[in-house]
């Protein structure tokens, strides 16, 4: 069965757009080059204080009796105490990576060696600007960086690792609305590090109707 598609767009690299998506609609966020990660921020639309919080949806979805996934590959996506509703349901995620954590910000790119190099909070601030809202609004650590191959190591010190981006151009992760959320999406600009191959691309966005 298709589904029809909505609103269709390109965020382009080392930006942001934030958009509404309707409780029933589905999304997909779509490498347009690939080797790109995309740092999402979710929110009630309606209540903009209940927003996505990535460690502990991780939480709940590793430690639910039904197994529905891992801090590595979420299935549902909750928002944060006192709220703790389902925001999201990740319906198709083929390649699997994601990392749930923080975005890169000013300090993490001077600590790359970076000063002033544009980061994801830059993109999360311009792109929430059109809602009225800023990024001290936003529990910005809590994040989910679509495609990104971020592993932390379990047997030693806690070392992050960061690996090229798996994802090829045209594969995406979908997400189907449990409620009307507006979504803040970054095309991450970290072109030190390994997270998007060291070289910034943009990303697709599209907004189906799920029939």
């Amino acid at each position: 069965m298709t589904s029809k598609v909505i609103d269709e767009f390109v965020i382009p690299r080392c930006s942001g757009k934030a958009f509404r998506v309707d409780k029933g609609q589905a999304f997909r966020v779509i490498e347009h080059e690939g080797k790109q990660v995309a740092g999402l921020i979710f929110l009630n639309a309606h209540n903009y204080k209940e927003q996505f919080m990535a460690e502990f949806s991780g939480g709940l979805n590793y430690f639910h009796p039904s197994g529905m996934g891992s801090h590595y590959r979420l299935s549902k996506l909750y928002s944060k105490v006192p709220y703790e509703n389902v925001m999201l349901t990740v319906t198709e995620n083929k390649i699997g990576d994601h990392f749930l954590g923080p975005h890169c910000t000013r300090t993490m790119m001077e600590i790359l060696g970076a000063p002033g190099h544009r980061s994801c909070s830059d993109n999360f601030s311009d792109a929430l600007e059109e809602f009225g809202l800023e990024l001290g609004d936003i529990y910005s650590p809590s994040v989910f960086n679509a495609f990104a191959n971020v592993r932390i190591d379990p047997r030693g010190d806690g070392t992050i690792r960061i690996d090229p981006p798996r994802s090829e151009k045209g594969d995406y992760i979908e997400f189907l609305a449990e409620m009307d959320v507006l979504v803040a999406a970054s095309a991450c600009p970290d072109d030190k590090s390994a997270m998007n191959d060291h070289s910034c691309k943009a990303i697709q966005v599209r907004i189906l109707n799920a029939e």
